[in-house]
């Protein structure tokens, strides 16, 4: 069983590329998922959470209110630590249990998909790491589109992350998405035979 990381800058085509990935019998573990997972009403850090942001985090149904958070970490780096504190060694626990799960199941490749995998160091222990990345204005673009945000806004996400330079220096394989999908899709399968043959 080979275990690859999957990461890209914001709106780079990650999530393509999973899917592309999935059509090709490997197994995807979302960090993003299983990080909503964690956060379910009553669970473990949905308790530290609002035992540390307060009441007003929560909503009606009783999830936790995404934006809300995202404006109070958005410029508070030690209320982002501490969010970060509570979220990721249960993201990781809930990680190796379902990369054990997807193994015993007899998945000869499976992928971790990780927005935030170097800034994490998760490269320090999940070898190889693919990047998906594109060009600037690609990105700024397809974040624009996707996320409805005006140019401005769209250059501050991306300049809140690490540069995808910076990334492609880090990583084991890069994919540069800013072609078509059958240009992508191309280069996908040519990573994950190359995976496959070390």
């Amino acid at each position: 069983m080979k275990l690859v990381g999957l990461t890209g800058g914001i709106a780079s085509g990650k999530s393509t590329v999973a899917k592309i990935l999935e059509s090709l019998s490997a197994a995807i573990i979302d960090a993003d998922a299983l990080s909503r997972e964690v956060v379910e009403p009553d669970q473990d850090a949905w308790k530290d959470i609002v035992a540390s942001f307060g009441a007003e985090i929560v909503q009606a149904d009783r999830t936790l209110d995404r934006t809300k958070l995202r404006t109070i970490i958005f410029n508070n780096p030690e209320a982002r630590k501490k969010l970060e504190s509570i979220i990721h060694p249960r993201v990781r626990a809930l990680a190796e249990k379902r990369i054990s799960e997807r193994a015993a199941a007899g998945y000869a490749v499976i992928v971790y998909e990780v927005p935030l995998l170097f800034e994490g160091n998760l490269h320090e222990w999940l070898r190889p790491v693919i990047l998906v990345a594109c060009d600037v204005g690609t990105q700024r673009s397809r974040l624009q589109k996707r996320d409805r945000l005006t140019a401005a806004e769209a250059q501050k996400h991306i300049d809140a992350q690490m540069s995808l330079e910076e990334k492609r220096r880090l990583a084991d394989y890069v994919i540069e998405n800013n072609g078509s999908l059958e240009d992508l899709e191309r280069q996908v399968g040519a990573v994950l035979e190359k995976i496959k043959a070390t």
